[in-house]
């Protein structure tokens, strides 16, 4: 009988600590390898994504216009800037954290009023009443500073005791009537780079009377801020319609002409700046917003939040 045949295998050992090391970097580098595959591949969607929250596109709800910035609004080869031209205000820094642009409505009345928005030093957007003792003189005055100018178009509004005041549209008026009010106004504020809405509750959201505004916007060259005093507004797709630049304001700054209040917007205007990278807020000429952004431009500057002219964020990128 033969004896049992011994067993000379050898148990299995553990795996080492090295054989466990080395396996564990093999998936983490082949995590890493898919993981940078997936993110490639989604990039363009990314893009298109970011892209909604710029001016120009999606909620930020800007019309993108024809791709280019206004002839009078593009800076001329070579000199020093003339009145309106971008090069003239500060241009935000590539660290800005985000970009506010500030509108003073309702200029127009007095050189004096300007006098405050001025002393800020800052790239700061005017908007001239037509019609008024200077308006004109207002509006060269700023331009001549390096700020943006607008024509402060007056629109109908939905309550019939508020007055219009001169060059104002209304919605009775035919399309040539606006046609030739609007083109009246911008005459009455030379060098002005865009249009924006003064009261208008009831002209803005009526259609026609719409494009009838914003084909002379278009037939200048010009760009539409739309005030949003009211949520029937139909003034951004009106513009998309017709290839007008345009877009609309975020935060009113002065409803109330009290400083405590006023400090309370610009709060609001410098969080919506931090949330989504721009913001713009309107303001009064003749009220006391300029003295009060005055103390908060400090805060600006921590918050690297630059102030740039409203068509910055109609034209950017």
């Amino acid at each position: 009988m033969l004896p049992a045949r011994r067993d000379t295998r050898r148990p299995a050992r553990p795996p080492s600590a090295v054989t466990l090391w080395r396996a564990g970097w093999v998936i983490v580098m082949l995590v890493g390898i898919g993981a940078g595959l997936w993110w490639t591949a989604r990039q363009p969607q990314a893009h298109e994504r970011s892209q909604a929250s710029r001016p120009g596109q999606g909620v930020v709800r800007v019309t993108p216009g024809v791709g280019r910035p206004p002839a009078s609004v593009l800076p001329k080869s070579g000199g020093r800037p003339t009145p309106g031209d971008p090069r003239a205000v500060t241009k935000p820094e590539p660290s800005s954290v985000g970009r506010v642009a500030i509108i003073f409505d309702d200029a127009g009345a007095n050189l004096e009023q300007l006098e405050p928005i001025l002393a800020l030093g800052r790239s700061v957007t005017v908007a001239v009443l037509p019609g008024l003792p200077a308006s004109r003189a207002v509006s060269e005055r700023a331009a001549a500073a390096g700020l943006e100018v607008l024509l402060h178009l007056p629109l109908e509004a939905e309550e019939t005791d508020r007055r219009l005041g001169p060059g104002g549209v209304t919605t009775a008026m035919t399309d040539e009537e606006i046609t030739a009010v609007v083109r009246a106004g911008l005459a009455d504020v030379p060098g002005a780079v865009g249009i924006n809405g003064h009261m208008g509750s009831k002209a803005t959201a009526d259609r026609r009377v719409m494009a009838a505004v914003l084909a002379v916007v278009r037939e200048r060259g010009l760009f539409f801020v739309d005030s949003r005093t009211t949520t029937r507004t139909v003034a951004l797709p009106v513009a998309r319609d017709l290839g007008v630049p345009a877009v609309e304001r975020t935060v009113f700054l002065d409803n109330e002409d009290d400083p405590a209040y006023i400090g309370g917007q610009i709060q609001q205007l410098l969080q919506a700046a931090r949330t989504r990278g721009w913001a713009i807020g309107i303001g009064h000429a003749q009220r006391m917003t300029a003295e009060v952004l005055r103390q908060f431009l400090p805060e600006f500057d921590r918050a690297g939040i630059v102030l740039v002219p409203v068509s910055a964020l109609i034209h950017s990128r």
